[in-house]
């Protein structure tokens, strides 16, 4: 009886001491600071995940392989490594690290290759300017989004089209910058894979990789992929395949204004259509 006594007394302190106790729920699993720097002013429209993150906080999903999808938000408040924003009257403190700001005033040219959200549709999104009749407002074509492999497909037609962007909705990003929005292939087990830049923090990275699934990743790992990189018909590329970048494709098409090019891979017949950040030759 003693002995059982004993037992009991051992067993309720394992279990008030924590020992026996369900291990604390990490909300930020990453080896990324929270609290990085930003130039953010009240009012201002930046890119989030808020809504996914704190969906998967209450859920208490592990969050290194929660689905967190950038959405446009407005400055609430700028705390001390922190971000109140606000969509749909609902406000919410979010650490630095998952806020991403649009600088107000950007101006664009054709050409240039911006960071911004799928407008009529939701979602971050790279986009191509198409139209710089009025700079602060330009016409881009989203090269996120997917097109269907045949270009004379009525869908790509309509996506041709493009879409007036809001002013003070977009950056414009700058070849060769380690900067939000840039396109990045990075080394994992041997292989390239496929990511974007979220936010920057000395050599360490926060990308976005496949399905929307943030990792950290140091700068010596990875390698810009160009928005603007010299490529004709003919040439063998790496393209991206689901989150890798895989050899052996060949340009069948290009269509620089649009921001996409049509490839295949090896023997096949079969010709997909891509964004120009989605095939490179600088992996070689």
């Amino acid at each position: 009886m003693k002995k059982m006594r004993l037992l009991t007394m051992m067993f309720a302190t394992m279990v008030a001491g924590g020992a026996w106790a369900q291990e604390k729920y990490n909300t930020w699993p990453w080896d990324f600071p929270q609290n990085i720097k930003l130039e953010v002013e009240l009012g201002q429209t930046v890119l989030s995940p808020e809504g996914h993150y704190f969906a998967a906080i209450e859920k208490k999903e592990d969050l290194s392989k929660a689905t967190l999808i950038w959405y446009d938000k407005k400055v609430d408040k700028v705390g001390d490594g922190t971000v109140t924003i606000n969509k749909f009257g609902q406000s919410r403190e979010v650490p630095n690290a998952l806020i991403i700001p649009l600088k107000k005033q950007q101006k664009a040219k054709k050409g240039d290759i911006l960071l911004t959200w799928w407008q009529g549709g939701s979602g971050l999104q790279r986009a191509i300017v198409i139209d710089d009749s009025t700079p602060t407002e330009p016409t881009a074509v989203f090269i996120d989004l997917y097109w269907p492999d045949d270009p004379d497909d009525p869908k790509v037609a309509e996506r041709a089209k493009g879409r007036k962007l809001e002013p003070n909705s977009f950056n414009v990003l700058k070849e060769g910058e380690w900067e939000s929005g840039a396109q990045v292939a990075y080394r994992d087990n041997g292989e390239w894979k496929s990511g974007i830049i979220m936010n920057v923090d000395g050599d360490k990275l926060l990308l976005a990789g496949w399905a929307d699934k943030l990792v950290v990743v140091e700068k010596g790992a990875c390698k810009l992929v160009p928005f603007k990189e010299k490529i004709k018909k003919g040439d063998k590329v790496w393209c991206e395949w689901l989150d890798y970048y895989k050899p052996d494709y060949t340009v069948e098409k290009i269509d620089q204004k649009l921001g996409h090019v049509w490839v295949k891979r090896g023997d096949s017949n079969r010709i997909e259509c891509k964004g120009i950040h989605q095939i490179t030759k600088t992996l070689d």
